[in-house]
Formats: C-alpha cells, structure tokens, sequence
C-alpha cells in the first residue's frame, strides 16, 4: 500500500491591504484597554491581504505582537502562521527585507519604506570604524528594488 502525501495549501487572502492610515488606526486599537477595539482590530488584520500589507504588519508587529492574536481563533492561528507573526516581531529591518526577499514578498516599495532604517543599522554597526571612510552600495541579488542606488559615504549618513 503506497502512503499519499498531502499538503494543504493556503491561498492568500485578497481581503484589504493595509496602508498608512489603517496602520495608524489599527495602532491605536490595539494598544486600547477596550477590549471590543482589539476585537475589531484583530478581525481587520485576520481578513487582510497578509502579503499586500506585510510592511504595515511587521510594524505593528514590533511593539504590539500579542494583541494582535490574542482572540485565539482560527482565523487569528492562520493570520498569525501565514505572516509569521512572532518571527518578524523581533526583527529588525535588515533581517526583515532578507526574510520578504527570501519569500519572495519583497517590493520596491516596501525596501524604499525599509532603506532609511537599514542604513541607520549599517551605520550603527560600523560606528567604531575611525581609521577608515566606508562607502556601501547594494549589492546585485537587490538592484531591482532600489532604482537610484549609489555609492554612500557612512560618514555622511
């Protein structure tokens, strides 16, 4: 008897993208002490475009994780799964937009929202570098999502 192997695939959701303001909105939701605003709130990002508003998502992520599942239902576990929520949480731009390339989910937009605060770490990282001038440009695997790429100076970052 031969044993079939079967995966269950889940289709991405074309419910809502997030933008800025429902971030902002979202934010405040989720940071309420009333639980009915946390209620809605998870019920928007459980309905979204979990890829179209991955950006959006990680930021809330950052600071505000736990009430973003903490209904405990189905629909929150497959949210939660599908934007590997507790992942991205703690991850800091850089690791993020590696982690959005790797799946595939990485934009133009999203690495142009994402560009300052990785030059911010680059230059954070390399702070104690007083005997030399580094200069960065993006390397090739990443042309694609930044059009006016150039040489910089950290220096002058």
């Amino acid at each position: 008897m031969v044993e079939e192997v079967i995966t269950k695939t889940v289709p991405s959701k074309l419910g809502t993208v997030l933008n800025e303001h429902e971030y902002e909105t979202l934010g405040k939701m989720l940071w309420s002490k009333d639980e009915g605003d946390h209620r809605m709130a998870q019920a928007v990002l459980n309905e979204c475009n979990v890829k179209a508003s991955i950006y959006w998502i990680w930021k809330l992520a950052r600071s505000k994780a736990s009430n973003m599942v903490y209904l405990r239902t189905k629909a929150s576990r497959l949210f939660q799964a599908e934007a590997e929520l507790f992942t991205i949480s703690h991850q800091k731009a850089t690791a993020f937009a590696l982690k959005m390339h790797a799946k595939q989910w990485l934009t133009p937009e999203i690495y142009a929202k994402l560009k300052p605060e990785i030059l911010d770490e680059l230059v954070a990282r390399n702070k104690e570098a007083n005997l030399y001038n580094i200069h960065v440009t993006i390397k090739d695997p990443f042309l694609e999502y930044d059009q006016e790429d150039q040489l910089l100076q950290l220096t002058h970052l």
